[in-house]
């Protein structure tokens, strides 16, 4: 009976671990979202995470612990009780997971503006006019950039991944960044899943940027990742919901902005 009870303790810590990986990562994307911490969203507790969390209490008039409890999970609209029907590891897992590349005087500025408006997070755009004439775009030409895009993130061949922005780019959560940047970090992707597969699912929808010549797209994808290098750590998959900017470039389209979000299952 004594081994049997030690057995079940063992299996809710186990449940327990999993649940708190899921939960510190929902609140590394929940408070990058509102730019109170910039360190990688990999489901690990770290003095950063920690420090974030106590200016987001703070704030917001709770008990500054710098932990996940129920009013800061609740106002960070994160699930504590809720264990994730597809654990990811606890490393990064998507390009936006790794830590912001931004300079820390910009995360400073960014930091004390989310520190007066704690609740402030950015959303993408909503569906404005259509693209200009001028631009060519169509369904088709539009679908085809996005298809050729993830098959071609799919290869080892950073060149081919990289080709497809207009630089400086602004990348996820670094800012403005350079081609050396974007190429040197989709190396370091492929180096940690040398295994990916994409597949979109349901349509590219495409509206007018409020900025001349420039057009936002937004598509979902699941996302299956793995590294047979790796004995544990090795897998990883579920969607996202992307959002682009694009411009027209003679008779290319390039991706000036871009941006992902992880979609909890």
């Amino acid at each position: 009976m004594r081994i049997l009870t030690s057995f079940f303790c063992l299996l809710l810590s186990i449940s327990s671990l999993a649940r708190a990986d899921e939960t510190v990562r929902q609140v590394q994307e929940e408070l990058r979202k509102r730019n109170l911490y910039f360190g990688n969203i990999d489901g690990q507790t770290s003095p950063v995470l920690v420090d974030a969390l106590k200016r987001y209490q703070t704030r917001k008039g709770f008990a500054v612990t710098g932990k996940v409890d129920q009013d800061t999970a609740t106002s960070l609209h994160v699930q504590v009780a809720t264990v994730a029907a597809k654990t990811l590891p606890d490393m990064p897992v998507l390009k936006s997971d790794t830590a912001s590349a931004l300079p820390e005087s910009q995360r400073l500025v960014l930091q004390r503006e989310a520190e007066e408006k704690p609740d402030l997070t950015p959303n993408p755009p909503p569906p404005a006019e259509s693209p200009a004439a001028g631009q060519d775009l169509t369904p088709e030409r539009v679908n085809k950039l996005v298809q050729d895009y993830l098959r071609d993130a799919e290869t080892a061949d950073v060149a081919a991944q990289v080709k497809y922005y207009a630089f400086p780019v602004r990348y996820f959560d670094h800012g403005a960044v350079s081609q050396q940047f974007v190429t040197q970090d989709t190396s370091n992707y492929v180096k940690r899943w040398p295994e990916r597969k994409y597949t979109l699912t349901g349509p590219v929808n495409f509206f007018a940027s409020g900025k001349e010549g420039e057009t936002e797209v937004e598509f979902t994808i699941v996302f299956d990742l793995r590294s047979a290098a790796r004995t544990t750590k090795n897998k990883a998959a579920g969607r996202t919901k992307n959002w682009w900017t694009i411009q027209g470039t003679g008779d290319e389209l390039k991706i000036v902005a871009i941006r992902e979000a992880r979609i909890r299952e």
